[in-house]
């Protein structure tokens, strides 16, 4: 999935209740419920005010979890983390007996990829309180669950310690489940959330853990199921639908995503990193209005490259040329170009072209993007036949000729590219390819017509005396057949006359007269084969 593993705190999502109850008589357990459902904004006020009217060291242990927290989904190097440990550290300094402090700290240094520095300082806390503090055992084995170098041996060896203290908290077996997705093991886990649904059968987080092992399985429709059954549960628990979002988008359904993740935006803070995740389902829904809008209301200070690549996307399709390539050139200009992707250069090529600047830098960024995808291909023929139906010939071919150098070499790519320099009057070009068109496909009806034109308009052979279009019109008159002389009828004349014409020249009047006939089928009062008819 694209988001982290949905939320693992403790204390199911009933944060509805919260907005019943008076400021100042919020606790601990209200903020871990703003935390539990995504709802950092309330959650941090609630940790900071608890912090500062009264600073004792679990209020420091609980606002310092909430830094951990925000640190752990918003990724912002370091700003969070550090005021985790400043928390964690003044908790210590406040009351050094008030063990949960030292796991926080161990938690904060396995974030930091100091493994063994955390672990000595949670087994210091697991040690200091004889094993006998089960919430202090759970947020232990939280650390070794959602930070690289998993342990999940360690974490179940601390969850079973404190489910031996108290076998009726369902967060446990959430997390023992977790620990065992950990290890592969989806049995042992769905035994676990299993469990946890038992204790608490109205909570939706044990039914979305269990339907991301069925994700994991590929079971997708089963995995649904059990979404729908926990929010059913408790339609309140807003990461359910966030998971939601993430089940349809993998299903391509993105309506039906941008529905649930809209509900989940609604439920939660207005945080950059979730306005933007909707941003990304709008467009995939083709709603690219909606989604320019939520992407300019991002943040000035959300520094995240992909914003400008996805206004930049939907500025493409909405063919807001010079908007969009300001965009991706400032996501161009942050993101290294090994990383780039197909659609990054088809989007980049597409707008460039858009704008009529830089058509031919366009058509290289197209070209790029079909070299990383190869059904990018299809862009550029799109172009040139755009180019082609508004007459821009040179254009057309551009377009035509790197199809050619970098796909399959079809029929039709041939075609295509010599009809563009041979409407754009550049015959020598467009004989070559009708040249190598006719070595696939002798057969071709309008490779052999255009092949003669070429040779006409070149004017290789100005008086007919050399027949070097004869061959070809010949060919092409051999294909006509009664399906086909209809449609073909004005170049059928056109080759008949250049046969009656060659061969009265030759001398060879029975052939010119069987040409200048074919003429008269067609055309009853064409004067030039009635005058052909009159030499003996």
């Amino acid at each position: 999935m694209i988001f982290r593993l949905i939320s693992k705190l403790s204390i199911p999502g009933f944060f509805a209740i919260l907005f019943l109850q008076p400021a100042q008589s919020q606790t601990i357990a209200d903020g871990l419920r703003f935390l539990d459902n995504e709802q950092f904004i309330n959650a941090g006020k609630i940790f900071k005010t608890l912090a500062a009217k009264q600073p004792s060291a679990a209020h420091h242990y609980y606002l310092g979890l909430y830094f951990l927290n925000l640190e752990r989904r918003d990724s912002v190097n370091g700003l969070y983390a550090d005021s985790a440990k400043m928390s964690f550290e003044k908790g210590v300094m406040t009351d050094p007996k008030f063990n949960l402090n030292y796991v926080g700290l161990g938690t904060y240094e396995i974030s930091r990829g100091q493994f063994g520095t955390g672990k000595m300082l949670i087994d210091k806390g697991v040690q200091s309180s004889k094993g006998k503090d089960a919430e202090l055992l759970y947020r232990a084995a939280e650390a070794y669950v959602y930070y690289a170098n998993h342990d999940a041996l360690e974490a179940n060896r601390l969850l079973d310690m404190a489910i031996r203290i108290n076998s009726k908290n369902a967060d446990y077996f959430n997390l023992k489940g977790d620990a065992f997705m950990l290890k592969n093991d989806g049995s042992m886990a769905a035994n676990n959330y299993d469990q946890a649904k038992r204790i608490a059968p109205n909570s939706a987080k044990a039914y979305i853990n269990y339907g991301n092992i069925l994700i994991r399985a590929k079971s997708y429709q089963k995995a649904l199921e059990s979404y729908l059954e926990g929010m059913a549960k408790d339609s309140l628990y807003a990461p359910g639908y966030r998971q939601l979002g993430e089940l349809y988008f993998k299903a391509g359904k993105y309506e039906n995503a941008v529905n649930a993740y809209r509900k989940y935006v609604s439920m939660t803070d207005s945080r950059p990193e979730n306005q933007y995740r909707y941003g990304a389902f709008l467009f995939l829904s083709k709603a690219y209005d909606e989604a320019i809008a939520v992407l300019n209301n991002l943040p000035a200070n959300f520094n995240n490259a992909f914003r400008y690549r996805l206004l930049a996307y939907c500025q493409a399709e909405k063919m807001m040329a010079a908007e969009g390539i300001a965009n991706m050139e400032l996501f161009m200009g942050r993101m290294d170009s090994t990383k780039y992707l197909a659609s990054d250069y088809y989007y980049y090529g597409k707008l460039l072209l858009e704008s009529g600047k830089d058509t031919l830098k366009g058509l290289n960024f197209l070209a790029k993007a079909a070299d990383k995808d190869s059904s990018r291909l299809v862009s550029l023929s799109d172009y040139g036949k755009k180019c082609f139906e508004a007459k821009r010939y040179q254009r057309a071919a551009e377009a035509y000729a790197i199809v050619l150098g970098k796909g399959k070499k079809a029929n039709q790519d041939y075609f295509n590219l010599g009809n563009a320099y041979f409407f754009g009057k550049e015959y020598v070009k467009a004989d070559t390819v009708y040249s190598q068109l006719l070595r696939l496909q002798p057969k071709s009806i309008l490779a052999n017509l255009f092949k003669a034109r070429c040779i006409n308009f070149q004017k290789l052979d100005p008086d007919q005396s050399k027949g070097l279009a004869k061959p070809y019109y010949e060919t092409f008159t051999l294909l006509l057949t009664p399906e086909n002389q209809d449609k073909y009828k004005k170049q059928a004349i056109e080759a008949y006359s250049y046969l009656g014409g060659y061969y009265a020249l030759m001398k060879d009047v029975p052939q010119a007269h069987a040409a200048w006939k074919k003429v008269l089928d067609l055309e009853p009062d064409n004067k030039k084969a009635k005058d052909g008819l009159l030499i003996k």
